[in-house]
């Protein structure tokens, strides 16, 4: 869809197999992943972070598998063995992709699963499912070729009527992961037409340039393929534990809460650049460790390879660990302080701004994560460089002394309420008890576990927690789902009008300047508006031994198929 401010977005420069590496940051600009540009380099062959700094192009797709290694084959004697991996939660809770809402559940459903096409290292698009694709219509239109001989991990074959299913139950279903999906065609009316048994089509509403990337098993994880005779012979529940897929690893086993134990695929169809099938390593263990130093010990004493995240308050310890290397890129995310708006006295905005300005986020940020954290101001987060501004209005800036007479004037100075937290964010909920308490509040933090957590924030069980948006690079995603009246993770019940209005109006913006205004627009309301007082942005940081080489490090993406373990 070529454009006088987007002259890349041609049908030819958007179609396949692969997709040029100065097309695909169009793309992500488009999109609103413009950050992830300066993030994602080169191959790497250690664990180690990427700068993005080679300048390629990026033209070449190596042999289309998709997990086509962009580092270095490992030796024969390096490929096998189980990586021991500790992801920092108390459970895994979900693993059926649509309705995941907790991004470190996706970092292993990512190994799981494919979609239709993904992102290299280098920023280029290149077929996953899919081996190639025709983008008509103006750009409305993409039309999949997809892979033959691939096969679920069940043995069933994916074909044509998978992605069908997988689009007709994520919208249909109204998942999490629906939104990203609300300008396509109804799906019995042209908007998924399969042609043949390895041919679809989707259309849109109307031309969308970035729909590419939000396909992809990255950053966009709208279609990810699930496995409909597998879903029908199990039941919802069960495949949520034990999902099936066409990934580079299938689930053996899953102890919710204890050990969940992936497998090689021996039918991948991934391969590397010298045609090795993937994945390198025979298996992968993953154990959740939901105290912060129980992770990093584990890591320094060997008995884990791998850790998905670090805490921030950690970071220091890892980065002066002996044979360990931290895993650092910039971080999509915001957190800030959720109020319950159903329960008393958070239903007051006057009430929530208040006690929005009796936080110093600075001192959080210190006490809470050693000061490896940056203040947020907003919603909209630094790597998303296109929409950021230095300058957002300082409303809930620090000011103790008028946040207390704010919240007398509302009747509610001296109220009562709890931060509902778990083991691993326990460090930020007694810091932000302490700075509460400090003016004049009554509060107490209530520890769960993970899975009682997420029931009890999903049901609105709860006054206040620390919370936000992890793993959505795109401001949409970060937004739509939080403040949308009908959000799915609007589990704050913000329920606000122009919000509402702004959150639609921004997703018919194909002029980057034009969304940029609506979305500032739209910050500057929720920042006046207070559904949660932001308090940072995180950097992504994860952790490998010395002994971990091929992995590649996407922001909140944990992808392992090219990952093998040196002696």
């Amino acid at each position: 869809m070529p454009t006088d401010s987007n002259p890349e977005f041609t049908e030819e420069a958007l179609s396949g197999p692969v997709i040029d590496r100065r097309t695909t940051t169009a793309l992500l600009g488009a999109a609103g992943l413009s950050g992830l540009a300066g993030c994602l380099g080169g191959g790497s062959g250690n664990a180690t972070e990427t700068d993005g700094s080679d300048g390629s192009d990026g033209d070449s797709g190596g042999s289309g598998g998709s997990g086509d290694s962009e580092t270095d084959t490992p030796a024969e004697s390096s490929m096998g063995g189980t990586l021991e991996a500790g992801w920092f939660t108390g459970s895994i809770d979900t693993l059926d992709p649509p309705y995941i809402s907790v991004g470190q559940f996706f970092q292993v459903a990512a190994n799981i699963f494919n979609g239709l096409v993904t992102l290299n290292q280098d920023l280029t698009v290149r077929g996953d499912l899919a081996r190639d694709w025709e983008v008509t219509n103006e750009g409305a239109t993409i039309t999949f070729q997809l892979r033959e001989g691939v096969t679920f991990h069940n043995g069933d074959d994916f074909t044509a009527d998978d992605v069908l299913y997988t689009i007709r139950r994520t919208i249909e279903n109204e998942t999490p992961a629906a939104p990203k999906l609300s300008t396509l065609k109804p799906v019995d009316e042209d908007g998924v037409v399969v042609e043949d048994d390895y041919t679809v089509t989707l259309n849109f509403e109307q031309p969308m340039a970035p729909a590419l990337i939000y396909l992809t098993r990255g950053p966009g994880r709208a279609a990810t393929i699930v496995s409909q005779g597998a879903i029908e012979e199990m039941g919802r529940e069960q495949y949520a534990v034990e999902p099936v897929g066409t990934g580079p690893f299938e689930v053996a086993s899953h102890d919710v809460g204890s050990e969940l134990v992936l497998e090689r695929n021996e039918e991948y169809f991934g391969t590397d650049e010298d045609g090795n099938q993937l994945p390198y390593l025979d298996g992968v263990t993953i154990r959740p460790i939901p105290e912060p130093s129980s992770i990093v010990n584990a890591l320094q004493s060997g008995d884990i390879h791998f850790a998905n995240l670090i805490p921030l308050q950690n970071a220091s310890q890892v980065q002066s660990a002996d044979e360990v290397d931290m895993l650092q890129a910039p971080g999509v995310n915001w957190y800030g302080l959720a109020m319950n708006q159903d329960r008393e006295p958070f239903g007051d905005k006057q009430v929530r701004m208040g006690i929005a300005k009796c936080i110093d986020n600075e001192a959080f940020i210190e006490t809470a994560y050693f000061g490896n954290a940056i203040s947020a101001q907003g919603p909209i987060n630094k790597a998303t460089n296109w929409v950021w501004r230095d300058d957002k209005p300082d409303d809930q800036s620090f000011d103790r002394e008028e946040g207390m007479q704010m919240l007398e004037d509302a009747g509610a100075d001296g109220a009562s309420f709890s931060i509902l937290t778990t083991q691993s964010s326990l460090r930020q909920a007694q810091a932000m008890r302490q700075q509460l308490n400090s003016s004049g509040l009554s509060v107490e933090v209530e520890q769960v576990t993970s899975s009682t957590y997420w029931t009890r924030y999903e049901e609105g069980n709860y006054d206040t927690t620390i919370s936000g948006s992890v793993g959505d690079p795109d401001p949409d995603q970060s937004l739509w789902n939080f403040y949308r009246k009908d959000g799915p993770w609007n589990w704050v019940n913000f329920q606000n009008d122009e919000a509402h209005e702004l959150l639609a109006e921004q997703r018919r913006q194909l002029d980057r300047d034009e969304r940029m205004a609506t979305l500032q627009e739209l910050e500057d309301l929720l920042i006046s508006e207070v559904p949660h007082a932001y308090l940072s942005h995180q950097d992504d940081i994860g952790a490998a031994r010395t002994e971990v080489n091929g992995f590649t490090h996407i922001p909140f993406m944990r992808p392992l198929e090219t990952v093998s373990l040196s002696e």
